[in-house]
């Protein structure tokens, strides 16, 4: 979970709730040119047109809950030096090849007024991923995968721009490239996961995946930031350390300990002396070592840390790539019991999914404020249960964001529907680099277009149950529950392991998950089973449970020694075994993968004057013409999928359905049927 700007009613108000429309621009175009040296060669990718209050930089507030901007995507085809497009209009359904925007869908819906305006492009490269999927993503470079205006994209000028509402054109020429950083280490593999010098205590290690590279049919790396403790000698390896493994966003040079505290962290950690307090005296900064990933990916600024069907093998490249070259490398304990993984937010998932799907690599999990561990709310969205994900069964919308004001009152920032939309600006088939298209990505199985299979329809909000089964296998809840006593045991191998924080006014109702998480493995091994604490009205962020930063490392010094060998509770080895693991990336493409893909999809069948009208992926809208001795027979008719549909003609000979499929994101399909005699 990205952790958006929380900004004052007030503002909010004033932004993303325009007041309405007296005139607008019904006329206006955006023409793009490509100037020389821009682009070597022909190029797919998606361009976005971003109007700003005059002399504003269009980048300056991007956000979702906050930005005065409008925002406007559409993909391109084919694009060249020398080439050019035009953005216009804008009808809210054909978000492949026409405009989206937002916050109004056309273009014609701009107010009259004085704008900066400036375009971007994020070039897609076509890939041939291992299980044979093909697809064309923006491979990031050492930016966190930014979803606008990342290293080495081409942008134009930005341009003061007087709107009349009048027939306008805006000109504006591709003829620059965001450079890469000035990367001065010594890492491999260019600016892929960025490449830093090392500090005293800060090390930036990264590697080539030789899974992922396999996997994605080009070089692929994964990095790490470790910060090492005070007194460190690389050289006495009879001294070793615990590891604490931090998730979360992508962390560019900045070390682990980046977070916002009351006192200077890097200076204390440097000095190796926690300063006395009123509550506590001077002591030794903790004895361990911490390491943050960096693992951009096409989808977005991090994998989350596990295989996933879209993403690829990452759960196999960080814990069995890149952490046994950690180890070998640095002195570290390479023992489950001396290794935690912990992080809130996004980070929060990933450490609770590391432990539960790798007990035998990972001693702990210490999560905070994590994204959803239960589907039954994800985020406030019931998706098991409900029809729509923007819009309840009584007609109100479904909140994304939220906050306390000073009266302690909740005041909505934004709603499901606003953020999935505003996420249609930066690209579409789940290529926005924002939050909800990862989770379609980490969560879902690849759809027959070899991109994400989305749970619901990005427009209309229509979910599609048959999508959100497939999310189950991560569903953490569900992934422990269901193999509470089977042979995996994770009733007795995960108790005790999992220590969950979160606030009860948290911005983006994560608490809802954890409840909802609470109350199906406590239903199964009781109150205690894992432990969980809530804060009364604390919104997301901070430290887990809120504690000091020292207090907290401290604690998680305090897990490892008594849970050493020689400790008060010793992790026993009949609960790090690897009859436990989960997440086996065979598993998951099996279940998510291409093949998967393609098992799902069935042609309509004939038998006698009945036919079933196939097998297509969720969401697909079908329509069925009947043909006999190869004529078309009668109109063409609308179908729902799973149906059976019966010829009514009394034409005879050989009879067959013809049945067209057509899905935002895919190519429209016609499938027919097998002949049947008809007499």
């Amino acid at each position: 979970m990205l952790v958006r700007s929380l900004i004052p009613a007030v503002l909010f108000a004033t932004t993303l709730a325009r007041p309405a429309v007296r005139r607008t621009a019904p006329h206006l175009r955006v023409h793009i040119s490509v100037a020389d040296g821009i682009l070597n060669k022909t190029t797919d990718g998606h361009i976005q047109v971003l109007f700003a209050p005059a002399g504003t930089d269009p980048l300056e507030d991007t956000d979702v809950t906050s930005s005065p901007d409008y925002f406007f995507g559409q993909n391109v085809f084919g694009l060249a030096t020398g080439s050019s497009v035009i953005l216009a209009g804008g009808d809210g359904e054909s978000t492949d090849f026409n405009v989206w925007g937002w916050p109004n869908v056309s273009i014609d819906e701009i107010e009259p007024g004085d704008y900066t305006v400036q375009a971007f492009l994020n070039p897609y490269e076509k890939v041939t991923r291992g299980d044979g999927s093909t697809v064309r993503l923006r491979f990031p470079c050492g930016d966190g995968a930014s979803g606008i205006a990342g290293y080495g994209t081409p942008v134009t000028n930005a341009v003061n721009f007087t709107i009349t509402g009048n027939k306008q054109t805006i000109d504006l020429i591709f003829n620059n490239i965001t450079g890469p950083e000035d990367f001065t280490g010594t890492e491999i593999g260019g600016c892929h996961q960025g490449n830093y010098e090392d500090t005293d205590f800060l090390k930036y290690v990264k590697i080539r995946s030789k899974i992922l590279s396999h996997w994605w049919k080009r070089d692929v790396y994964v990095g790490a930031n470790v910060l090492l403790p005070y007194g460190y000698d690389a050289d006495d390896t009879s001294k070793r350390y615990p590891v604490v493994y931090n998730q979360g966003h992508w962390p560019g040079s900045n070390g682990p300990l980046g977070y916002s505290t009351n006192v200077n962290v890097s200076s204390v950690w440097n000095n190796g002396t926690i300063p006395a307090t009123e509550d506590a005296p001077a002591r030794d900064t903790p004895k361990m070592i911490i390491v943050t990933f960096r693992h951009e990916t096409p989808y977005y600024d991090d994998s989350y840390a596990v295989n996933t069907a879209n993403l690829g093998p990452w759960g196999v490249a960080i814990n069995e790539e890149l952490i046994p070259y950690l180890d070998s490398f640095f002195n570290t304990i390479p023992k489950p019991y001396a290794r935690i993984q912990q992080g809130g937010s996004t980070g929060g998932w990933e450490s609770a999914a590391s432990l539960i799907y790798r007990p035998d690599l990972f001693g702990a999990c210490f999560s905070s404020y994590p994204d959803s561990l239960d589907f039954h709310r994800h985020q406030d969205i019931p998706l098991y249960d409900s029809a729509n994900a923007y819009i309840r069964d009584n007609g109100s919308s479904i909140v994304s964001i939220r906050e306390l004001n000073e009266n302690n009152t909740e005041v909505v920032l934004a709603t499901v529907a606003q953020e999935n939309h505003w996420e249609l600006t930066y690209g579409t088939s789940s290529r926005s680099f924002q939050q909800w298209d990862i989770w379609n990505a980490v969560f879902g199985a690849q759809g027959y277009n070899g991109y994400p299979l989305e749970p619901w329809d990005k427009v209309t909000g229509e979910i599609y149950p048959a999508a959100v089964e497939l999310w189950k296998p991560f569903d953490l809840s569900h992934w422990i529950t269901s193999n509470w006593d089977n042979s995996l045991k994770l009733g007795k191998v995960l108790r005790g392991r999992i220590f969950v924080y979160v606030g009860t006014a948290d911005n983006y109702f994560l608490n809802e998950g954890v409840a909802q998480f609470q109350s199906r493995v406590e239903a199964k091994g009781g109150a205690g089973w894992a432990n969980f604490t809530y804060i009364e009205d604390a919104e997301h962020g901070g430290i887990y449970n809120g504690l000091d930063v020292w207090v907290y490392l401290e604690l998680l010094q305090k897990w490892f020694v008594d849970h050493a060998p020689d400790g008060k509770t010793p992790l026993s080895p009949s609960v790090t075994t690897s009859a436990a693991v989960g997440n086996k990336w065979a598993d998951v493409i099996a279940h998510g993968g291409h093949k998967a893909a393609l098992a799902r999809q069935a042609p309509p069948k004939v038998e006698g004057k009945r036919a079933s009208v196939g097998r297509w992926d969720p969401g697909v809208k079908l329509e069925a013409q009947w043909f006999v001795n190869g004529k078309p027979c009668g109109g063409a008719f609308a179908v729902k999928q799973g149906s059976k549909v019966s010829f009514s003609g009394k034409e005879k000979g050989l009879l067959q359905l013809a049945v067209t499929g057509r899905k935002r994101g895919y190519a429209t399909e016609t499938r027919k049927s097998n002949r049947s005699i008809c007499s």
